[in-house]
């Protein structure tokens, strides 16, 4: 068996376009609030095991829906479990196209300390502008609810967040020193915080399925 790949999957786009008979599935795991197996999808839209299958296929291409794998219970392999994933944000395809278009003019101009530094600063000036939008809670619940609406599928176990999706994956791929350095600015500006001000670490594609992004202790 093929090993999955390490790191997030795509961002999905604010806009998932026509999902035809597939949005009733969507829609029901929205709904249901928790993992379903194939069979009770059926059973909430009415349709055949097969069919839920095909939809589920193009729902999960899109990254609009996570699977995972249910408790074994005696022989046989273990049900698949499916979920609805993140809600793509209204500010994810806005942030994909201006932080994208940032993030290639400074890989053309190379690497190095000095684009890195200014990565992480153009990072930072992105989220800046973010908090005023990002008020209620604490530091990482502010942080997560901004992370989230960006489209970074944001998974917090304490100080650690899973980022299960990117907005710019297929730069971060190519060159990722620089566009992580673009991301943790920006998560330096949400919080609020400068260099040798308990920084936050991240840890690009370090398990299948999700960046590893470390924040400061609230």
């Amino acid at each position: 068996m093929k090993n999955p790949p390490l790191g997030p999957r795509p961002a999905p786009a604010a806009d998932p376009g026509d999902l035809g008979a597939a949005q009733r599935v969507l829609e029901a795991l929205r709904e249901a609030g928790r993992p379903l197996r194939i069979g009770e999808i059926a059973t909430a839209v009415g349709s055949h095991d097969n069919t839920v299958r095909g939809h589920l296929a193009t729902l999960l291409e899109r990254g609009l829906v996570e699977t995972s794998t249910a408790p074994a219970e005696g022989r046989g392999r273990p049900a698949a479990l499916y979920a609805a994933g993140p809600r793509p944000g209204a500010r994810t395809d806005e942030y994909r196209s201006l932080a994208g278009a940032f993030a290639a003019d400074l890989v053309a101009s190379g690497d190095g300390p000095q684009v890195r530094s200014r990565a992480r600063r153009i990072g930072r000036s992105w989220g800046e502008g973010l908090r005023p939008s990002t008020t209620k809670g604490g530091p990482h619940e502010r942080l997560d609810a901004a992370l989230a609406d960006l489209g970074f599928g944001p998974r917090r176990d304490g100080d650690v967040v899973r980022l299960t999706t990117c907005p710019l994956l297929d730069l971060a791929v190519a060159n990722p020193d620089v566009i992580c350095q673009v991301h943790l600015g920006l998560v330096d500006g949400i919080l609020d915080r400068g260099e040798g001000d308990g920084e936050a670490e991240l840890t690009p594609f370090a398990e299948p399925g999700a960046c590893l992004l470390r924040t400061p202790p609230a």
